[in-house]
C-alpha cells in the first residue's frame, strides 16, 4: 500500500474483502469492482464490468481480439445465473523472485491504462450495462 500512495494511486480497503480497491479504475461506468490482491508469491488486479445482455453475444465475438489487443491483460467472461453478465480483466504479477518499487509502479500504471482503453473501447461497442441515473458507487460483495 505504500507503493500505491508512493505513486499516486487512489485506492481503500474495504472491510468485506483482503481486496486494494483501486479509485480511479472503479469511478469508470460500468466497472463494478477494481481491486488488487497481494498475496505471498503474487499479486493479481482485476476489474468486473457489467455487461448488458443482449451484449453478451457481440462481446463473446470479440473476446479473442480483446485478448489479441491487450496482451499483458487476461480478457474473459464470467456469468452467474441470478445477475448480468461481467467482463473479468485480470493482470497477473509474479513476486516470488522479488519486486522492486520502480518495477511494480510501471505494471500497475501499464495495467491501469490498458484497463481504462479497454473499458472505453467496451463501451464505445456499447456493450456496458450503464444506468440512466448514476448511483453512488460502492463496493460489490
Amino acid at each position: 500500500m505504500r507503493w500505491l500512495v508512493a505513486g499516486h494511486i487512489n485506492h481503500y480497503v474495504c472491510e468485506n474483502c483482503h481486496g486494494i480497491h483501486l479509485s480511479e479504475i472503479q469511478g469508470l461506468d460500468g466497472v463494478l469492482e477494481s481491486r488488487l490482491f497481494v498475496e505471498h508469491e503474487n499479486a493479481i488486479m482485476t476489474t468486473e464490468v457489467e455487461i448488458r445482455p443482449t451484449g453478451l453475444l457481440p462481446l463473446m465475438a470479440e473476446l479473442g481480439r480483446l485478448n489479441m489487443n491487450y496482451p499483458s491483460l487476461k480478457v474473459f467472461v464470467d456469468i452467474i445465473d441470478d445477475n448480468l453478465p461481467r467482463l473479468i480483466v485480470a493482470e497477473y504479477i509474479h513476486t516470488q523472485a522479488g519486486i522492486e518499487q520502480h518495477q511494480f509502479m510501471w505494471i500497475m500504471q501499464q495495467t491501469m491504462m490498458a484497463t481504462q482503453q479497454l473499458v472505453q473501447e467496451i463501451t464505445e461497442l456499447g456493450l456496458l450495462a450503464v444506468e440512466e441515473q448514476q448511483k453512488p458507487r460502492s463496493a460489490v460483495h
